[in-house]
């Protein structure tokens, strides 16, 4: 009987194997890049800020004796630095061998480690996580160490707090939510409210509380992906909105840009945000600052492998705590 050579039977074949590879994951950094940078020169890093008094009626008389005005005064914040690290070992043989979409491995996980470590620090920023000297327990296992030291994120640094759904009631602000703003805590829900999906009456009254109160003009109002997608549905489902914005018939429902009583403010989604809470704040008033830029150190070779490892230690910076708002216990 003749023999019918296939590929299934057949040995001796080439892999197809395309000579590159595509990195798939999102090494995006939507909250610190649109922050300012600065620098640290200590572990704890401290910084001022101060307030005006509440607006009053003024009136004196004719020729009377001045008295000293009372004022709010300089606050002292601080905030301490975190270490970032990422380890990288490779086999003498892997790093020598052909390989398909790159020369060196060594080099590649290289590549591949700087991005996670940029991904870890901002989901740090946007995250629960709150200042101090040092963690204790297994925060997460394999990744916070106990002792470690602990920067504060955005969230620790909110003092215009309101729960979804609670913002506009019978009394203007009866959703609003008390946060310290100084890194020590992340304020708590407000007394008897349940999760709810956020509306733009939460971001309205987040901008009004914000008014007034401090210097900050509040431009982002950044949210999970699941949230922006939901806040574009509402916008358009409620207002009836379909626009063609080119000859082409192009359809965009994407709401990006809000135009609010307070001012522009542009809606930003946050792949690495809980789907929880909604943040609303001025970018100019917050920095990452550096103690140690990212540095790259070889390890001897270990054995038959090659190691190295990247560290940098950052720390956040919150000028205004009272112009920085947080919707949260978001449905």
């Amino acid at each position: 009987m003749a023999t019918i050579f296939k590929t299934t039977t057949q040995g001796g074949q080439k892999e197809d194997l395309a000579n590159y590879i595509s990195n798939i994951s999102r090494d995006m950094t939507p909250f610190l890049s649109s922050i300012g940078k600065g620098k640290a020169s200590a572990t704890t890093h401290e910084w001022s800020t101060d307030t005006l008094q509440a607006a009053a009626l003024n009136a004196e008389i004719e020729g009377s004796t001045f008295t000293e005005s009372s004022s709010p005064v300089i606050a002292r914040l601080t905030n301490r630095t975190q270490i970032f690290v990422k380890g990288i070992r490779v086999s003498g043989t892997l790093e020598s061998v052909d390989k398909a979409g790159r020369k060196s491995e060594f080099k590649y996980q290289t590549e591949k480690r700087g991005k996670e470590m940029m991904r870890d620090l901002e989901k740090t920023l946007v995250s629960k996580q709150v200042s101090t000297a040092s963690a204790s327990g297994a925060v997460v296992a394999g990744a916070v160490k106990s002792g470690a030291r602990l920067m504060g994120g955005y969230q620790s640094y909110c003092s215009q707090n309101i729960s979804s759904g609670y913002a506009v009631t019978a009394t203007a602000g009866a959703g609003m939510v008390v946060g310290a703003g100084d890194g020590s805590n992340v304020a708590a829900n407000a007394t008897g409210t349940t999760a709810k999906a956020f509306t733009l009456a939460d971001i309205n009254e987040t901008l009004r509380g914000i008014n007034g109160e401090t210097s900050a003009a509040p431009s982002k109002v950044m949210m999970s992906t699941a949230n922006k997608v939901k806040f574009s549905d509402l916008m358009t489902s409620t207002s009836n909105v379909r626009r063609n914005i080119d000859e082409k018939g192009k359809l965009r429902q994407s709401v990006d840009l809000y135009e609010s009583d307070f001012g522009d403010v542009e809606l930003v989604h946050n792949y690495l945000m809980d789907d929880t809470e909604v943040f609303v704040y001025d970018p100019s008033l917050m920095s990452c600052n550096t103690l140690r830029p990212i540095q790259f150190s070889d390890i001897n070779q270990d054995g038959d492998s090659l190691r190295s490892y990247m560290v940098q230690e950052v720390t956040f910076e919150a000028k205004s705590p009272t112009g920085n708002g947080l919707i949260h216990n978001v449905a």
